[in-house]
Parts: C-alpha cells; sequence; structure tokens
C-alpha cells in the first residue's frame, strides 16, 4: 500500500477535527464580539454619565476591537483548513487514479503542436491534469510550457530531478504553499496585469514636492483641530478645503494609479505569503537554493508585504466615508500615490522574477507532489550520448497500475528505425504513447513509469492524430504532409529528433502508402532520425533487410482461442503473424 495512503488519511482527520474546534471557536467570538458592543451602549443607561462609566466604555470598546481582530484570524484559519481538507480529499482521490477533478490545462490543446495533441498532454484524462497541483496561473502556465518544450540540457534535468525528489520527501510543506495558494483564485487578467507592473515605468510630477506636501500639510490639517475645541472651525474647513482642491488637481493621476493597483491586494498577499514559505524553508538541491537565493536580500517577501500594504490602504477610497474622512486630512489618495510610485520605482524590476519564482516552485511542487505519490516510479538516468532511450518495465502513467502492461524498450544511436507491427487493438498507439509520454516526463525532470530508464535528451515529433481542416482548405493527406515537411526541415538542419509515427500516409491508396512510407523511412534513415513507426503494412518490415543495421522489428501479438481474441499486450521480436479485422468482423456480424 503507498504510504501516503495513510499520510493523507491522517492529516484528512486532523485537520477535520481542527476545523470543527476553529468553527466552534468562531461562533463564540461571535457572541462575544455582540455582548461588547452591546456593553458599549447599555453602560451609560444603566451607571450613567459618570468618568468611571467613560472609562468601561472606552474597556468595552477595545474588548469589541480586539474580539473582531481575533474574529478575522479565526475566520482565516478556518479557511486554510478548509483548503486543506479539499487538497488533502484531492490526493485520497487521486491515489485511487481519480484525477479528472484537477484543472486539465484545455486553454493549452494545440491540435498543430509538433506532439501534445499526439500525446494527450492536455483536456480531459491528460498528463496536465495527472500532473497538476498548480495553484497560481503563472505555475499553470509554466507546468504547461515545460511540458510543450522540455529541456534538452542534462544538466538542467538533473538538477529538476534533484528538486522533484526533495519536495517529494516534504509532503507538510508542500501542502502548506498549496494552501496559501489556494486561498486565492486569481484571474488571468489579474495576472496579466501585475505581470505588466515590472516593464512599465510610472509617472508622477514633481514627485520631491509632493513627498513633502504628503507630510506637512496633513500635519497642519490635525493641528487645525485644536482652535475648533474653542468653537473656530476656520482652520480646520480651510486646510480640508486645500486637500481637496488638491485632489481635484491629482485626480487623473490617482484613477491611473488605482486602475493600475487597486483591487489586488489579496492576490499580492497570496503571493507574499508564498514568497514567504519559499524563503524560510532550509533547501539542499541546488535548483532550489538558486530560486530561494533569487529573493532573498532583500526580502521579496517582505517588499510584497510592503506593496499589499500600500494596495491596501489606497482601496479604502473605496468605501465612500472613509475615503472622505482620510482624504480630507491625511491626504490619503496622494499620498498613497505617492508612496506606490516610490515602491514601483525602486522594485519593479525584481517583480518579472519574483514571479518567475513563484511560478516555477509552484510546478516543482506539483511534479514533487506527483514523485511522492508515485514512489514506485524511477527518476531515469541522463546522459549525453549520440542517442539511447532504454527502459526496464516502461508503462503508461495515466494507466491504472493494475490494468497497465509494461514493456522492455531499447533504441540506441542516430539512424535507427524500429518498426512495429500488430492487430488492430493490439496495443500499438498505446506503446507509442508511452514511449513519448515517458520521454516528456523524463525531460521535464519527473519521474517515469518504469523500473528504469536511461535516456539521451532529444527533441521529439509525432503524427498519430492529424486532422483535416475545412477552415484552411486542407485534406487529412495534406495535413499530414505538412507535418512531415516540417520536421524533416528540422531535420535538414541538424536537430536531433525522435520521431514517433502511427500508421503513415493514412490518406492514400494502399500501394502508394507502401512506396511514400519506404521513402520516408529511407529519408529518416539518411538524415540521422532516432523513428518509432507503428504500421499495418507488413511489407513495411521488409525494410529491415534494405537496412539491417538501421532498422528493426517488433510486433504486438495475438492469440485466437475458443473463437475470443486473446490480447497480452506484450512488445516481441520479429513481425506479426495474425490480423483480426475480418475475425472482428464476422464476429460482429458486419460479414
Amino acid at each position: 500500500m503507498n504510504k501516503y495512503t495513510e499520510y493523507y488519511a491522517d492529516k484528512f482527520e486532523t485537520y477535520s477535527v481542527e476545523f470543527q474546534n476553529v468553527s466552534s471557536k468562531l461562533k463564540r467570538f461571535t457572541w462575544y464580539r455582540l455582548l461588547s458592543f452591546l456593553a458599549v451602549i447599555v453602560s451609560p443607561v444603566i451607571f450613567g454619565w459618570h468618568w468611571f462609566v467613560w472609562l468601561l466604555m472606552f474597556a468595552f470598546v477595545c474588548l469589541f476591537f480586539f474580539l473582531v481582530k481575533k474574529n478575522l484570524k479565526l475566520d482565516k484559519q478556518k479557511q486554510k483548513l478548509e483548503v486543506l481538507k479539499k487538497l488533502v480529499e484531492d490526493e485520497q482521490k487521486a491515489l485511487k487514479h481519480s484525477f479528472l477533478h484537477f484543472q486539465d490545462g484545455k486553454e493549452f490543446l494545440n491540435t498543430q503542436h509538433f506532439f501534445s495533441y499526439d500525446l494527450d498532454l492536455f483536456g480531459r484524462g491528460s498528463l496536465f491534469q495527472f500532473l497538476n497541483r498548480t495553484t497560481t496561473i503563472g505555475g499553470r502556465q509554466k507546468l504547461a510550457t515545460w511540458l510543450i518544450k522540455p529541456s534538452k540540457s542534462r544538466e538542467e534535468i538533473c538538477q529538476r530531478q534533484e528538486a522533484v525528489k526533495e519536495l517529494s520527501e516534504i509532503p507538510d510543506w508542500r501542502l502548506e504553499f498549496r494552501a496559501n495558494g489556494n486561498l486565492f483564485n486569481e484571474t488571468e487578467a489579474q495576472s496579466k496585469e501585475i505581470k505588466s507592473w515590472s516593464g512599465m515605468e510610472l509617472g508622477l510630477n514633481h514627485p520631491g514636492r509632493v513627498k513633502w506636501l504628503i507630510r506637512i500639510l496633513p500635519i497642519i490639517t490635525v493641528l487645525s483641530v485644536i482652535p475648533t475645541f474653542w468653537g473656530n472651525y476656520l482652520f480646520l474647513v480651510l486646510f480640508a478645503s486645500v486637500q481637496f482642491i488638491l485632489m481635484y488637481f491629482f485626480w487623473q493621476r490617482i484613477n491611473q494609479y488605482f486602475l493600475f493597483f487597486g483591487r489586488k491586494s489579496e492576490l499580492l498577499s497570496k503571493y507574499m505569503q508564498l514568497l514567504h514559505i519559499l524563503e524560510r524553508r532550509k533547501f539542499k538541491s541546488e535548483y532550489l537554493v538558486r530560486l530561494q537565493n533569487e529573493v532573498l536580500n532583500p526580502s521579496a517577501s517582505n517588499l510584497f508585504k510592503q506593496l499589499k500594504s500600500l494596495v491596501k490602504e489606497f482601496e479604502y477610497r473605496q468605501n465612500i466615508l472613509v475615503g472622505v474622512a482620510l482624504n480630507g486630512i491625511f491626504l490619503w489618495d496622494i499620498r498613497c500615490v505617492y508612496k506606490l510610485w516610490e515602491w514601483h520605482r525602486n522594485n519593479h524590476q525584481k517583480l518579472a522574477q519574483w514571479l518567475d519564482v513563484i511560478a516555477e516552485t509552484d510546478v516543482l511542487v506539483s511534479l514533487g507532489n506527483y514523485a511522492g505519490n508515485h514512489p514506485d516510479f524511477v527518476f531515469p538516468e541522463i546522459v549525453d550520448s549520440d542517442f539511447i532511450y532504454q527502459a526496464s518495465s516502461l508503462g503508461h502513467p495515466l494507466l491504472k497500475a493494475n490494468k497497465r502492461i509494461c514493456n522492455d524498450f531499447e533504441i540506441s544511436g542516430l539512424s535507427k528505425v524500429m518498426i512495429v507491427t500488430g492487430a488492430n487493438m493490439a496495443g500499438k498507439s498505446t506503446f507509442l504513447r508511452t514511449v513519448g509520454v515517458n520521454l516528456i516526463l523524463a525531460e521535464t525532470g519527473a519521474p517515469v513509469c518504469a523500473d528504469k530508464m536511461q535516456l539521451s535528451p532529444i527533441d521529439i515529433y509525432t503524427n498519430m492524430r492529424t486532422t483535416d481542416s475545412l477552415l484552411n482548405d486542407e485534406s487529412y493527406f495534406f495535413a499530414e504532409l505538412k507535418r512531415i515537411k516540417g520536421v524533416l526541415d528540422c531535420l535538414q538542419n541538424g536537430e536531433r529528433i525522435f520521431v514517433i509515427l502511427d500508421e503513415m500516409l493514412k490518406g492514400t491508396n494502399s500501394v502508394d502508402k507502401l512506396n511514400g512510407s519506404q521513402e520516408l523511412i529511407r529519408k529518416l534513415v539518411e538524415l540521422k532520425a532516432v523513428s518509432l513507426i507503428a504500421t499495418h503494412d507488413l511489407k513495411l518490415s521488409e525494410m529491415e533487410t534494405e537496412y539491417p543495421d538501421h532498422v528493426s522489428n517488433r510486433c504486438f501479438e495475438i492469440r485466437i482461442e475458443n473463437d475470443e481474441l486473446i490480447f497480452d499486450y506484450k512488445l516481441s521480436e520479429g513481425v506479426t503473424r495474425t490480423m483480426n479485422a475480418t475475425f472482428l468482423m464476422r464476429k460482429m456480424g458486419i460479414i
């Protein structure tokens, strides 16, 4: 049994008990708060307006505000426990291979991409949905990027592996990171706006004068309150009026800044918490230490805390009464504009870097979660060589363990073609996707579904699900040729590519298809590609005779026993001897 089954069960029970305790406290504190408020009102009614009553009322007011603060703290604690319960519950489902409740990345679907559509990287039931535990939009986009453009650098892949291994061993830290990330669901628009801050210069006319204005004028206005005790309101009205006049002249700039910074305090608070969690952990792996150093000295979480506080203060203007009072005494909006201008001037160039660190950590947490949940998966050995892909018991990670049939697989060197034959439903297409998906996982730095794997990083190209396009007036066959031409161009430019093809040239007649397929294989050998090709055309397997050092044959066999088809989904040497189309048609009464 997976050790995380018990871990998540214990966590769910702990969080459930804590959630109930906090909920009970919240109810009690709500009553305490109400009673303290009533005490403020009732005290003078019962005791009259004596001096000690004023002290008593002041004490009850202080108690009321203390209870409000405590209430807010408990409410946040309750929200976090609710999120933690949900995260643990989701992982319990994931351990049972139920993962359709996670985000599926359908926005990244691209039928024209070199391999992502064929390998089911995005969409319902996809690899992305299987892996994704990101809590930020930046993290989600970066995970998609790592899958679409996996690394070819051995050093980078190995560093990622070490980071993923380390994170897989600290589930409490991962849950803390994800819980804080899930407390606020950001939108695409909010994420884009905050990213845009790093590349913009904000204007402010005469900042030196504004700096002194926001210091001196509020002090004078506060001092003008003193004459009001003797009934002289002239100075207070005068200086408050001056502040509102100044606001009139600054109105356009204030609105510009509020459009830029306003209504983002909760998102900034989320980023602040994620950075704080990252900063305070002592990491060992080089990759995580580097990410951490990018947000230390100065502390990015502290700077985000400053920004969050400034934005929160700026948002007070949304309450009309509070806004009028603050702007009439403290020149509040102009003060907020100046402080935000100052923060942005000093820190905006680092902002993109901090956001990227958050996104990258978010991805590594997802991969660490995947690695932790699948201790039977292994980190492949990444080697620098012409090319090698060698795996023992290679399986598709999206198949349930009790249904997954694993195979050994090896292809070494460039200018190599492996032709896989087999009957319908024998397992050819699944095997091709198994090879492709595990290659992508390996190059992102994640564990693969195998007992052992050795791999040289390489680009990948697939052609398994070519679709015709009515919009572009393209036939299926022409669309396939365009894709093949694209990969041949890349090969001619000297790129190393692992080519995976499922039933080449499906859109033409059998003779033309065979001739075209043979010529394509010759071209792939000439251009030093590594190729894995599934086909029903047994004549294509004769290419092994023409290129004995470059072409090899493998097959998926079936057996017919007691008028039933038996599939073992095991890859074996040679060419298939059994086909099943006629048998199936007869069995179903079609012929």
